[in-house]
């Protein structure tokens, strides 16, 4: 009722409406182009990319491959395809996480490439595995002991990685919890492959949390 009261018709509204818009956006490139000149930017020539839908004008301002973050096609093409190469969208939001995760697999292959008695030793839950691990004097000490028992299971959880062992020792059963990229572990060796069921049938589970339950002598590797 209102735009019936000020507009003769509808074509006189929009007619305003599109002015404001185009008002709005003509601000907003001057704002724009204002505060790139308080920066020191130069403004490049206007400049024409070809993607494989259709033709990307860029006006005055930072060019597409300086910008940190961009999710378009990049006009530059690989050697080896000659195609378009796409690049990931990084989200500037959330971007703490994915910063731990890039630090923490730069930790774990370093750990890997340094330690290959570790990472390198293929085993599974449910083997007998021995252990070399330093007992005190730091990272750089000879005085280490072995451990050894069953495989009951492991929780990745990156750097915190650790495989729960069970063992028998003078008659009383002992659990332990040993974190695989530990520079204190030096050396694992696989005793026996599935030496919970002597190679008679597969182990088919994750976790052997059952076995606290059985009788010691079934998880029993040390020989005292």
């Amino acid at each position: 009722a209102a735009a019936t009261t000020f507009f003769d018709s509808n074509k006189e509204l929009k007619s305003l409406l599109g002015y404001h818009t185009m008002m709005k956006s003509t601000v907003q490139k001057a704002f724009s182009m204002s505060r790139n000149v308080a920066r020191g930017r130069s403004f490049p020539a206007v400049q024409t990319y070809t993607t494989k839908t259709e033709d990307v004008r860029v006006g005055p301002g930072v060019p597409p491959e300086e910008m940190p973050f961009h999710h378009f096609r990049v006009p530059f093409k690989e050697e080896s395809t000659g195609k378009p190469k796409r690049v990931k969208f990084n989200s500037p939001r959330k971007k703490a996480n994915k910063m731990f995760a890039l630090i923490q697999d730069e930790a774990m292959n370093k750990a890997k490439e340094a330690n290959p008695d570790v990472h390198d030793v293929h085993f599974r839950v449910g083997d007998a595995i021995e252990m070399t691990m330093v007992t005190e004097g730091g990272v750089d000490s000879s005085q280490t002991e072995k451990i050894r028992g069953v495989v009951l299971g492991m929780d990745k959880r990156g750097l915190g990685t650790g495989i729960y062992l069970r063992d028998v020792v003078f008659g009383e059963p002992v659990d332990r919890k040993i974190p695989l990229y530990s520079p204190l572990l030096k050396k694992i060796e696989v005793l026996e492959e599935n030496f919970v069921f002597k190679k008679k049938r597969k182990v088919k589970r994750a976790k052997l949390y059952y076995l606290r339950d059985r009788m010691a002598i079934e998880t029993r590797v040390t020989k005292w």
